[in-house]
């Protein structure tokens, strides 16, 4: 779990002259992306901005939302495509690089998330 607010600045303090890199491992701001490790610097860097007390324009109340809400409709791109944000993928609990299954009943397009296994498992960095 990520270190933030007090627990952050606390860390920093106890690290100061360490490099960058080492002290976003050791603050927990770090994931793992096709099997090698991935440091999450903006994450550290508007956590460390909001234990300072600034706010980046991320909403301190809602730090899971991301964009619009849901409007229920949608519209086709240029190219054919229908984007569908994440206010409708969390929903049906789907997650970033899960699979879903599209079928096409009574002239809808009808999207159905896979079952995950072994190698369909999106690999997803915490928050």
């Amino acid at each position: 779990m990520a270190l933030k607010g007090q627990e952050l600045i606390a860390f920093l303090q106890e690290n100061e002259g360490v490099d960058r890199d080492t002290i976003m491992r050791g603050a927990g701001y770090v994931c793992q992306r096709n099997g090698k490790s991935s440091i999450q610097r903006t994450k550290f860097f508007e956590a460390l901005a909001e234990a300072n007390g600034h706010n980046l324009g991320i909403s301190p109340s809602k730090p899971d939302e991301y964009g619009k809400q849901a409007t229920y409709s949608l519209k086709v791109g240029p190219k054919g495509l229908i984007p569908v944000s994440r206010a409708y993928t969390v929903q049906c609990n789907m997650k970033p690089g899960s699979y879903v299954s599209v079928s096409i009943e009574d002239g809808a397009i009808v999207l159905v998330p896979e079952e995950e296994t072994q190698e369909t498992t999106p690999v997803v960095c915490p928050m």
